[in-house]
């Protein structure tokens, strides 16, 4: 990683908690969602702005907190920012890739 989060320290020991949320996303009907989107969720949005001096229990708590609703709109945001892999076909090359 490049710049890598201060709270990535605390990685293995929020582990059990990540796999929990993980988990009761893909109960609710995000069968997609990972531990590490999970975790990139949290540190480019809720732990934007780290705090020095955090208590575990804190962090445990943003992460168990965290509503499907939330999760989802940073995916959907997320996917809109992929890079377009089809740009850069043509028109003819496009219907070769699609044809049946």
């Amino acid at each position: 990683m490049m710049n890598q989060h201060p709270y990535q320290r605390f990685y293995q020991t929020l582990q059990p908690a990540l796999k929990n949320k993980t988990e009761e996303l893909n109960l609710l009907g995000l069968g997609a969602a990972k531990e590490d989107e999970v975790w990139s969720y949290l540190t480019q949005k809720k732990w934007k702005r780290p705090q020095e001096e955090i208590h575990i229990y804190e962090l445990v708590n943003d992460i168990l907190t965290l509503s499907s609703s939330q999760f989802m709109s940073y995916m959907t945001v997320e996917a809109y920012k992929a890079p377009n892999l089809f740009k850069e076909l043509s028109s003819e090359e496009m219907r070769e890739l699609l044809k049946d």
